[in-house]
């Protein structure tokens, strides 16, 4: 009986790769250590990819899409500013909870202002 194809190996292998590129670099990234890290043979890892070139070209790529999604939440630069204004206000205190201690919070407002813009 023929044996069945792994439908998870290629997924195992890019985890293993990925995480010996990020723990250990690039001079870790060895394709036995990359076989022997996901539970596969070498053989069979240069059966999806011809050399460690193909496999770093995939992890680089990888990580440009992490890296993306992170930053994504925030690509709205007017709604970072806002956020980011919005902390630097001054936090509004009456005159009997504490004593004045210097000038006024116009620079900071200043810097929200300029923020906003």
């Amino acid at each position: 009986m023929p044996r069945k194809a792994d439908a998870h190996l290629e997924g195992r292998i890019l985890a293993a790769a990925y995480r010996i590129w990020s723990k250990r670099g690039e001079h870790a990234l060895t394709m036995r250590a990359v076989a022997l890290a996901s539970g596969t043979t070498t053989p069979t890892l240069y059966e999806r990819f011809s050399n460690k070139d193909d496999l770093l070209s995939l992890l680089r790529r990888r990580a440009r899409l992490n890296l993306f999604a992170a930053i994504k939440p925030h690509a709205l630069p007017r709604k970072f500013a806002a956020a980011f204004s919005t902390s630097l206000r001054p936090i509004p205190m009456t005159s009997a909870s504490s004593p004045k201690i210097g000038p006024s919070p116009s620079p900071a407002k200043n810097i929200c202002l300029r923020l906003n813009s």
